[in-house]
């Protein structure tokens, strides 16, 4: 979301470093960005992994599960406040911001929170007597520079990352109560327009020479190898690109992999630049990541593990019920080796004291506050049973105004209501209790105990939120036998039908395209094998209508592009397309499965060979 000033991990993520390429990983030495020097200092905070989990070491020795809140600051000023669009104000309820920060750090306090982070007001919070809170601060060091878009090369554009980062971390004070520090926040990294941007820099930008010595590395020099790839406009050989011109993928090429690698470079450049100019502010600061927008790109977090102690991601459940996939935070684990941070989750429900209609976004809601409550306290728990997780911070303090903010997003998501009364949510952090949690271990279970009934109607109310969440998530996961991440299968049976129920992570791009549209051959391509024969081969993704060669077989998808990038599948395979007149508990399931995402940037393959269960 963008704001304006225990079970037993699976190992399957070390496929996805298998899956990648090496090249991808590891650049020519002139195109690469090395790993950032040693610390001049010991950080004052440490993580501490034991055999319950990751955990913060804080300077006093104490060791505690980073439970915080990214927005926590009195709300509209008095000059800027809207009778027509109520919205919360501390001055309406407080006399002086003395006075709301003792109520608000004591309600913290009560609500069990250790940490301020984000967007926090830190200077108006800091004198309560009652603040003994952590801090992790936001600085939008690179995004204010115009990172990763601009130049990063430029060296002007690095000195107004320096001076951000130098006057942002100056005003947060005292430094020892200072864990770190998140340098962007959901910058999005969106491949095919980083791209198209840095094709579009000048010839003297360092950017845009890189990109030009990347590809024609990665093509040996060799420009008719180059344009089996690409269409390349305005040049029609290297040193005319070198000056001008813009290269569109081919349909149905291969040009996604050095479009990928060109991402890792530019990942590894921000990384390597925010890790400097945060330490130079402050040597003894952890580097917090850059929050990711519930979603990343492979290339960029395993650039990011060079550089970052910690990497962190904003985390939009899938689902209502505050649930999400397996995949995610295992895959973001496995490809850096690093702590993670959940910098920011939510939950709103329909009713509500604020008035919020929460209709100007795609976020989770639950129809009652009772209901709002369960699904915080579920992701609440599954964030802290993840071992490699050593936090999560709610996002915001009060409601948003009764009928949005600047942007339109209008969402129930505060702990108060924006006339300063406490929602019973609260209670969920205050009965929050990470080490009896961790200490009560369990293993998830999956689909390999045996695949469950399917609901009485798999494919109802198919949209984003709701499609699959009536599913029995939890026995029906797959898991996979290879996998590039960021993406979860789920089965189910009844006597008429087997089916899979697919939901991957797949960032489809416009821009990717001269013409500005995705054709069929670059749609994710989704496939089921029985006793080696394709049983279905299905395009879906990619915002349109999923087209299938079965008839006998049905498919819903539910798919956007550019930045809605869930693509959400469910399939009906009918009992005779696996030999059997009807299906009944105990039978044996063999089939694989298989799906290549948008423009071929991915690949997963599930090999279920399980019994049905009751």
């Amino acid at each position: 979301m963008i704001q304006f000033p225990e079970w037993t991990a699976t190992r399957w993520w070390r496929l996805v470093l298998a899956w990648l390429p090496s090249c991808w990983l590891s650049l020519d030495a002139q195109l690469s960005t090395p790993s950032s020097p040693t610390r001049r200092e010991p950080s004052r905070y440490q993580f501490e992994t034991d055999a319950s989990g990751t955990w913060f070491r804080a300077p006093d020795g104490s060791k505690f599960f980073s439970v915080g809140i990214c927005f926590t600051n009195p709300g509209t000023r008095r000059e800027d406040y809207d009778d027509e669009n109520p919205s919360y104000a501390a001055w309406r309820f407080h006399p002086t911001p003395l006075d709301w920060a003792r109520r608000t750090t004591e309600r913290l306090h009560r609500w069990k929170f250790t940490t301020l982070g984000a967007w926090s007001d830190f200077e108006t919070l800091s004198p309560a007597s009652s603040n003994r809170f952590h801090y992790t601060p936001v600085l939008h060091a690179g995004s204010t520079a115009g990172a990763p878009w601009w130049d990063m090369w430029d060296p002007a554009n690095v000195r107004r990352m320096r001076q951000v980062a130098r006057d942002q971390i100056a005003k947060v004070q005292p430094k020892s109560r200072v864990i770190g520090y998140f340098s962007d926040n959901e910058l999005g990294w969106w491949n095919a327009t980083l791209w198209k941007m840095t094709w579009e820099h000048p010839p003297s930008s360092g950017q845009r020479r890189r990109l030009v010595n990347l590809v024609k590395a990665h093509y040996a020099d060799d420009w008719k190898a180059m344009v089996q790839d690409f269409d390349p406009e305005k040049a029609s050989n290297w040193k005319e690109l070198s000056r001008r011109g813009m290269l569109y993928r081919k349909p149905g090429a291969g040009g996604i992999r050095v479009m990928r690698r060109f991402l890792g470079l530019m990942a590894g450049r921000y990384y390597e630049l925010m890790r400097e100019v945060i330490l130079e502010a402050d040597p003894g600061a952890l580097y917090l990541g850059d929050r990711y927008q519930s979603f990343f790109y492979p290339e960029v977090a395993s650039a990011a593990s060079r550089h970052v102690d910690a990497i962190s991601s904003n985390l939009n459940a899938q689902w209502n019920d505050g649930s999400f996939l397996r995949s995610y935070l295992e895959t973001l684990h496995g490809l850096t080796g690093k702590p993670v941070l959940v910098s920011e989750f939510y939950m709103a429900a329909k009713e509500n004291s604020s008035g919020n209609r929460n209709s100007h976004g795609v976020f989770p809601v639950q129809p009652t506050q009772d209901q709002r409550t369960s699904a915080a306290r579920n992701t609440l728990q599954l964030l802290a049973r993840t071992p490699f997780v050593a936090g999560a911070d709610w996002f915001q303090l009060f409601d948003e105004p009764k009928h949005g903010r600047s942007d339109g997003e209008n969402y129930n998501f505060g702990l108060l209501d924006i006339h300063d009364r406490e929602y019973a949510l609260s209670s969920v952090f205050q009965m929050f209790d990470p080490p009896a949690l961790r200490a009560s271990k369990s293993t998830r279970l999956d689909a390999t105990g045996g695949i469950p009934p399917a609901p009485p109607q798999p494919f109802a109310d198919f949209r984003p939120r709701h499609a699959l969440l009536h599913w029995d998530r939890e026995r029906g996961y797959v898991p996979p036998a290879e996998s590039s991440g960021l993406c979860d299968l789920y089965a189910a049976w009844s006597s008429d039908a087997l089916y899979l129920g697919l939901y991957s992570l797949d960032i489809a791009e416009a821009a990717y395209y001269r013409d500005g549209s995705v054709p069929k051959v670059d749609r994710a391509l989704w496939t089921v094998v029985f006793k080696g024969k394709p049983v279905v081969r299905a395009r879906i993704g990619s915002g349109r209508e999923p087209l299938w060669n079965e008839p006998r077989v049905e498919i819903e998808n539910a798919s956007g592009l550019d930045h809605q990038v869930g693509n959400i599948a469910a399939l009906r395979i009918p009992a005779e397309l696996l030999a059997h007149p009807r299906l009944e508990a105990g039978q044996r399931i063999e089939i694989e499965c298989s799906l290549v995402n948008h423009a071929g940037a991915g690949k997963h393959r599930w090999t279920l060979a399980f019994p049905l269960s009751d």
